[in-house]
């Protein structure tokens, strides 16, 4: 695996991991009384959340984006 897809691969799981803590840390989910659940456990879990999902989509830019050694080296060989 090339450099590229590491960190792109990195920073969809750490775009997960954000996206799921900010989920169970919104609310729990497992509450039997609506009123007393109602409140965030963590403070800041809707941000939190909106993080993840911006780092995940932002894998997809970095790989488009990012220019990968083994290709550049494949294509010159290839002009010449």
């Amino acid at each position: 695996m090339t450099r590229r897809g590491v960190i792109t691969m990195a920073m969809i799981v750490v775009g997960l991991l954000l996206m799921g803590y900010g989920y169970f840390g919104g609310a729990a989910q497992w509450c039997a009384d609506a009123v007393s659940c109602s409140n965030p456990r963590v403070e800041w879990s809707p941000a939190i959340f909106v993080l993840g999902v911006i780092v995940a989509f932002s894998s997809a830019l970095y790989y488009t984006v990012a220019k990968d050694e083994v290709t550049d080296e494949v294509a010159r060989g290839k002009q010449q």
